[in-house]
């Protein structure tokens, strides 16, 4: 496809389509054409260049592919936007740069080779700042890879290493082939259950974000890839904070970050202590999960009550259910709205399992074992496949679970994180996964063993009887 040609503005934009600018949310030729005119225009170049994106409510956009070539701004002039644009080939320390796949707020994301293990990595490069400001976002790049390094699971993006080469601070994460979860959104039309089994699986990467003690702070579908494996991650750690469950005053740094005037953040996905410029901790997180959740299934945000001082909070008011949210997943997202953090679920655990199964059932849903998985492996509790009304599900007495099949029966089940699965005797059954589906068919009576295999290195045998 041939790059489009810039679109150049004949005044100075207003401040929300510069701030479309710096979140990715533009066109290539949009972002080319803005780029230009910030390289001529000392007053918007400053208004790009020191915004927090305080009072902006933007909608979630896909971050775009956006590639400029544009010289290096005379010497003496401080950098615009294509500064930060270098030219396909460049090298930055042992990374080859391709190209530029979205610009942040704090900083400008390559895709880039590299050169010492011949792989792709998404390049994160913090923007050129004055002094003060620098400091501050470097510390912010620190506290982002630092939180990525703690979290290792399969629906967290894994960071890869920190470092600096020619005056450039960086952060070198894994690319993904894909999308976020706006943009997959936006792609097509998807059943509720679709876009559940999604959300469930960011949702279990928030969940082991809070089990290290950390909280996001701007969860929203922008900041969520998906894979064309079908795999969610869960990104952009920049607002990343520590949290204990005591009451304290804020440290020194969380009083740079939360300057006096400034919300850090993204208003829209807030919840109201973080409006507020209150103490968070999970629960704000779990929050901003349900607005996301709730957003992509009704195709508007929840209706939020002004967050006023002078009146305590209240729980959130959902518009009236159009139907394509059922009745368990509503009151679930209804009580995760709630304006009081402790009116919300303790953790995120006790609302995906809310969303994940019907009121006064016993059985799980197909649509969340993917993401169930990753919560329930950390307590030794295993795969769940099929409820055991619907799969014959039992164990074994040496403790391994027991699947039961037909011949002749397939049976495709969504799990999130599966890598490959691996039948003892391939007579009796296939077993074979695709794009995050693992489908299994019966072929003659008798019993095997089949051992599944997950991103994060997990390993579980099934017991199979086919009869």
């Amino acid at each position: 496809m041939k790059p489009q040609r810039p679109v150049l503005p004949t005044s100075c934009p207003d401040k929300k389509l510069l701030m479309s600018l710096v979140q990715g949310a533009l066109s290539s030729a949009k972002a080319a054409g803005l780029a230009a005119h910030l390289d001529s225009c000392e007053s918007c170049r400053a208004l790009v260049g020191e915004s927090t994106l305080p009072d902006l409510d933007p909608e979630p956009q896909e971050a775009a592919a956006v590639t400029h070539k544009h010289p290096p701004p005379p010497k003496g002039q401080a950098p615009g936007i294509s500064a930060l644009a270098f030219p396909k080939g460049t090298r930055l320390g042992p990374y080859v740069l391709g190209e530029m796949l979205g610009l942040g707020g704090m900083g400008v994301v390559y895709v880039a080779e590299d050169s010492r293990l011949g792989r792709k990595v998404a390049l994160k490069l913090l923007r050129p700042a004055r002094k003060g400001v620098e400091e501050e976002r470097r510390g912010r790049l620190l506290r982002e890879a630092q939180a990525m390094a703690r979290v290792s699971h399969p629906n967290v993006l894994p960071v890869f290493e920190l470092g600096s080469a020619e005056g450039r601070d960086y952060l070198a994460m894994e690319w993904v082939e894909g999308t976020t979860l706006a943009g997959w959104l936006r792609e097509q039309e998807h059943s509720w259950e679709e876009v559940l089994e999604k959300f469930l699986a960011a949702g279990a990467g928030l969940a082991a974000a809070h089990r290290e003690g950390l909280v996001h702070r701007d969860f929203k579908p922008a900041n969520v890839l998906v894979g064309k494996d079908g795999r969610v991650r869960v990104t952009d750690f920049g607002l990343v904070r520590r949290w204990q469950a005591e009451a304290g005053p804020l440290d020194e740094t969380e009083l740079i970050l939360t300057r006096a005037g400034t919300t850090l953040g993204t208003p829209a996905y807030m919840s109201p202590e973080q409006r507020r410029g209150r103490r968070v901790d999970a629960r704000s997180d779990q929050y901003s999960f349900c607005v996301a959740l709730y957003e992509a299934l009704q195709g508007e945000r929840p209706a939020q009550q002004k967050v006023d001082e002078a009146q305590p909070p209240s729980s959130s008011r959902l518009r009236p259910s159009t139907g394509r949210i059922p009745e368990h997943v509503l009151s679930a997202l209804s009580r995760g709205l709630s304006h009081p953090p402790a009116a919300r679920f303790t953790s995120m655990e006790p609302l995906l399992q809310a969303l994940s199964r019907s009121p006064g059932s016993r059985e799980w849903r197909w649509l969340g074992v993917g993401a169930l998985l990753l919560l329930l492996l950390g307590g030794g509790l295993g795969l769940v496949f099929w409820s055991q009304a619907q799969s014959g599900r039992e164990r074994t007495e040496g403790g391994e679970d027991r699947l039961e099949l037909r011949p002749g029966e397939s049976r495709t089940v969504l799990v999130s994180g599966i890598r490959e699965a691996l039948v003892e005797a391939p007579h009796l059954m296939e077993a074979k996964v695709s794009d995050g589906k693992l489908q299994l068919k019966g072929l003659e009576p008798g019993v095997t063993r089949m051992t599944v295999s997950y991103l994060d290195g997990m390993e579980k045998v099934y017991t199979v009887s086919i009869q």
